[in-house]
């Protein structure tokens, strides 16, 4: 009988520790996500200002209305650029269709054919806004100025 209680005894103890241990544990990896939330929000795209602007040179492509406004850029490496808005009205890079052309895929709005291929400085900023109409919200690159290049 005493081994069976000797026994009962250890068990209990070796359970103890390990909660105790297992608690501790999950408080360390509880504070290392916090950290890494906190790394992540640290870290996050700059917000709509001229101080948190960007510049690109880069040739323009297109401009379609999908989802939502998608004015597409290539810079000199070649690397494409899809801004979700352009706040800059120097250029018009979105026309508006002639009847005969507009259709339910472009929805009336094609590009300024004069300016593709045109190169230009870019700035931009990320600011939210939603992914498509009546969507989440996202971080979008948003065109703020445009020069010739």
């Amino acid at each position: 009988m005493r081994k069976i209680n000797t026994l009962a005894a250890s068990l209990l103890l070796t359970t103890a520790l390990f909660s105790c241990n297992s608690s501790s544990t999950r408080e360390e990896e509880t504070k290392k996500q916090a950290d890494s939330a906190k790394t992540v929000t640290d870290n996050k795209m700059p917000a709509d200002s001229s101080k948190n602007s960007m510049q690109v040179n880069a040739m323009f492509v297109d401009y379609t209305l999908g989802d939502a406004s998608h004015f597409t850029f290539k810079d000199e490496s070649g690397k494409v650029w899809d801004f979700g808005g352009n706040d800059d009205t120097t250029y018009k890079f979105a026309v508006e269709l002639p009847k005969g052309k507009a259709n339910s895929t472009n929805q009336g709005w094609g590009s300024d054919k004069a300016l593709q291929g045109k190169w230009f400085v870019i700035t931009y900023v990320y600011k939210d806004e939603p992914q498509y109409e009546g969507g989440p919200m996202a971080k979008v690159a948003v065109i703020k100025q445009v020069k010739p290049k």
